[in-house]
């Protein structure tokens, strides 16, 4: 079994959101979108770099994959874009969803109750 690594991006007052642009997600009236691009430094910089080096896939949400498969699958130029395109990308959702960006597996089920069995 492998692990569930989680990376996030969090201020201090709790708000999860990438690093994107402004525009990137403003529901609930967000409107600090890519507040973190000047807080970024090398040591930043390294600890990505350091844990996209080892083989992984991505977890992702129905929300962050809408966001993510609208961005990277038209930036497979960019060394992040190539590599999001090359990898698994697993998508939890309920509702649903177009699972047509390469290597996209929908989990639709509640996998705790089935492994239960």
């Amino acid at each position: 079994m492998r692990k569930i690594i989680v990376t996030t991006f969090i201020t201090m007052d709790g708000i999860m959101q990438a690093p994107g642009g402004p525009e990137e997600d403003t529901s609930n009236h967000f409107k600090y979108g890519g507040w973190m691009f000047s807080f970024s430094d090398d040591v930043t910089n390294k600890a990505m770099q350091q844990l996209m080096s080892e083989p992984f896939d991505l977890l992702l949400g129905r929300r962050t994959y809408e966001i993510f498969s609208g961005y990277w699958p038209h930036h497979a130029d960019n060394p992040i874009g190539e590599l999001f395109n090359r990898i698994n990308k697993y998508v939890v959702a309920t509702t649903p969803l177009d699972t047509s960006w390469n290597n996209s597996i929908l989990i639709n089920e509640d996998v705790a109750k089935k492994s239960a069995r």
